[in-house]
């Protein structure tokens, strides 16, 4: 699925592994704790699901669940590779979307974010960073609602 971010990028979205030729470099992560979506509260930009940048040597699945332990204090048990996308900017990058399993939530000192947010409502309103509001993003959380991983 090919469409413009909302930043005026131009993006692909794949549901297949191997679709892209560049490496993903990104994460980002759609899990849910006791019923309920786990959100980062970005300082600037507002509600999102937590993600970042893979660290040198780092994994993507290590990866993954660092930057929501650092992001949320939560502790991902599993990690279930969902899609990736390109953003097709002057330096284009690709990110991989996880589904993850959480198994507890920590306090933590929180340095980028003011910390988790569970939720039942993704209803997208100005809380929320533009990066949640964009086509592909609407695409994905429809896919998971598809696949059905929470019946909660």
């Amino acid at each position: 699925m090919e469409y413009k971010d909302l930043n005026g990028n131009m993006c692909e979205l794949s549901f297949a592994p191997g679709h892209f030729s560049m490496a993903s470099k990104h994460v980002l992560v759609i899990a849910k704790y006791q019923g309920r979506w786990l959100l980062t509260n970005h300082l600037v930009r507002g509600l999102e699901f937590p993600g970042g940048k893979v660290e040198a040597g780092e994994s993507l699945s290590a990866a993954a669940r660092r930057e929501v332990y650092e992001e949320t204090g939560a502790v991902v048990e599993d990690l279930e590779w969902l899609a990736e996308y390109v953003v097709y900017t002057d330096k284009p990058f690709c990110k991989t979307v996880f589904l993850g399993t959480i198994s507890r939530m920590e306090k933590i000192p929180l340095l980028e974010t003011a910390g988790a947010v569970l939720t039942e409502d993704l209803s997208l309103d100005g809380r929320f960073s533009f990066l949640m509001k964009d086509s592909g993003m609407k695409e994905i959380l429809e896919k998971v609602k598809r696949i059905g991983k929470w019946k909660d």
